[in-house]
């Protein structure tokens, strides 16, 4: 077992032995997308290079996107499944990789427009700009996102039996993606533990 698993198990424990927090909930949204990286996959056929392409843009890109106000996060979110879906672009050897990620970009897109907050100006970080979504918003975009993360993992864990390797390893940074979604609803010490310990996961 990964030592990634086991942080992910460890705080899974930890999101449900803590009661949920109603508070300001975090979204984000950009005006610009930007830094995709041209090195991202092969055009075809599964390789090492671009399943670890895409499983470090989840991985780190969730973690980049904590350092933001709450409200900001699931646009920043969007982006970094967006940027996942692109390297994998033309390549239909990840046909179903693919699929799964639209499916939470696609999910995350419709939370953040359908619920933008047009009193927070858009926040940069980095090349980007993230908007910001109605607090009052946060709690239903998170639900609905976690759906679309479960329904992801099965597709992945579900594809022909060749590309198990490749697509357990981006089933397991969605799913890593999910427990640090939920993190975010959790008090501020649950909070920043959650996120040192997907941290230390995350080989450099």
């Amino acid at each position: 077992m990964s030592s990634k698993t086991i942080q992910a198990g460890f705080l899974a424990l930890i999101l449900a032995s803590t009661p949920a927090f109603g508070g300001e909930g975090g979204g984000g949204g950009g005006n610009r997308d930007s830094g995709v990286s041209s090195g991202g996959g092969q055009r075809s056929g599964l390789s090492s290079r671009a399943t670890k392409t895409v499983v470090t843009t989840l991985t780190r890109g969730f973690d980049r996107c904590g350092t933001l106000p709450k409200v900001y996060r699931f646009d920043c979110f969007r982006h970094t499944y967006k940027l996942a879906v692109q390297q994998l672009d033309g390549n239909h050897s990840y046909a179903e990789a693919t699929q799964a990620l639209e499916l939470v970009q696609d999910t995350l897109t419709r939370g953040v427009q359908k619920n933008l907050d047009p009193a927070q100006k858009p926040k940069r970080k980095g090349l980007n700009f993230y908007r910001a979504v109605k607090p009052a918003a946060v709690p239903q975009i998170q639900r609905q996102t976690e759906r679309a993360m479960k329904q992801a993992e099965t597709i992945l864990l579900r594809s022909p039996a060749a590309k198990q390797v490749h697509y357990a390893r981006i089933a397991e940074a969605v799913n890593s993606n999910k427990v640090l979604l939920r993190s975010a609803m959790l008090p501020g010490a649950a909070i920043r533990l959650a996120w040192t310990l997907l941290k230390a996961a995350v080989p450099a």
